[in-house]
């Protein structure tokens, strides 16, 4: 082997190196659950002569970030300043709920730090990387930024556009309805979806802050919007009743299982885990951009998973407020009931999963 093969071997084995370390930082933040919202997902892992000896992810708001808690699971810290510092995202260089992230690399003299990608957020946006560098600290920012960025799509959104990350998911039978219709031809609870189908929704709920229904859903289903069916935390509930009309005694006001947030134009209270958010926006009420905006901006949810009905999923895809959607497809077949929403004209799926005899269709906002 000559010398050009040396070094081009030796480049490829650093790349190799930092490809398979930076890989477990995002295995590491992808253990976060939703109660890292509205911070971001991050993991890191601390390596030294070419062994991980401490990991770390960011586990919930106002909690240790992923930086500290890999430093500090590191049994022997006299080697951290001859070790090297994988992280997904740049780290912090300002104080928020905790101390910045870069101040404690400073201060453990870790003298290499390899990132992920950058962090959007303008208190942050390259400036965790000129702090460590003005200190004489090696950094390298990866090139494939993409994962790091896919892992962390709603905190990109609520930087970038300064606006909630939008999913909206729904059930339908084979024939196109979302729920059946009784000899009065009204709505009833229909369940459409097997096991495992269900199962899945429950995690899709573990995986956002909030989850928004609107009052029908809430008066025909008393859904409990819960992950019973999947071990993860709870979302926020989110339910829609304008003039405070729903029933007392629904599941979400009575069985205590989460934090429900209903949204009113009458009142602003809190008991308990229950509370009433009225809208300070003189246009929130005017449609579901703006509403969804209010939320975001006066309540901090960041993230929210629509589940319907077909009225509310209509004005989010009508006025194109959705970054994904997932749609199950039952392999029951309704002959009546109420219509599935709409989709446009040259709509593409592109994702497809089988639970059994049912599909699940993904659909990214681009």
């Amino acid at each position: 082997m000559d010398w050009r093969n040396l070094y081009n071997f030796r480049q490829q084995n650093k790349v190799n190196h930092e490809t398979k370390y930076l890989s477990r930082t995002l295995q590491l933040a992808n253990m976060a659950d939703s109660r890292h919202f509205p911070n971001p997902k991050v993991g890191s892992v601390v390596v030294h002569n070419d062994m991980i000896i401490g990991e770390g992810f960011h586990a919930y708001c106002g909690g240790p970030h992923a930086e500290v808690n890999a430093v500090n699971s590191v049994k022997n810290p006299d080697v951290l300043a001859n070790s090297t510092i994988y992280v997904s995202l740049e780290p912090c260089n300002h104080t928020g709920k905790t101390p910045p992230c870069t101040e404690w690399i400073l201060k453990h003299k870790i003298p290499k730090v390899v990132i992920g990608c950058l962090d959007p957020n303008p208190k942050v946006a390259g400036k965790g990387v000129a702090r460590l560098r003005e200190n004489g600290v090696e950094v390298i920012v990866n090139e494939n930024t993409k994962p790091f960025k896919e892992i962390n799509k709603s905190f990109f959104i609520n930087q970038l556009e300064k606006r909630p990350f939008i999913s909206l998911k729904w059930a339908e039978s084979k024939d196109g309805f979302i729920t059946g219709i009784n000899a009065q031809n009204e709505a009833v609870q229909t369940r459409i979806t097997n096991e495992v189908s269900q199962s899945y929704s429950h995690f899709l709920r573990a995986t956002h802050q909030a989850i928004l229904i609107g009052a029908n859903t809430a008066r025909i289903d008393n859904p409990q919007l819960t992950t019973r069916k999947f071990v993860g935390q709870n979302p926020i509930r989110l339910v829609l009743d304008k003039n405070l009309k729903l029933p007392k005694n629904l599941k979400l006001f009575t069985d205590g299982e989460a934090q429900t947030i209903v949204i009113n134009a009458l009142k602003n209270e809190k008991q308990g885990k229950l509370q009433y958010f009225c809208p300070e926006k003189e246009n929130a009420w005017e449609n579901v951009v703006n509403l969804t905006q209010s939320l975001f901006e006066e309540v901090g949810i960041c993230n929210i998973l629509v589940e319907g009905g077909t009225n509310l999923l209509q004005q989010f895809i009508d006025k194109q407020r959705y970054d994904q959607i997932f749609r199950f497809v039952g392999g029951k077949v309704l002959h009546n009931g109420l219509a599935a929403p709409e989709l446009p004209k040259h709509f593409l799926w592109q994702e497809e999963k089988t639970f059994a005899k049912d599909k699940l269709q993904l659909a990214v906002n681009s």
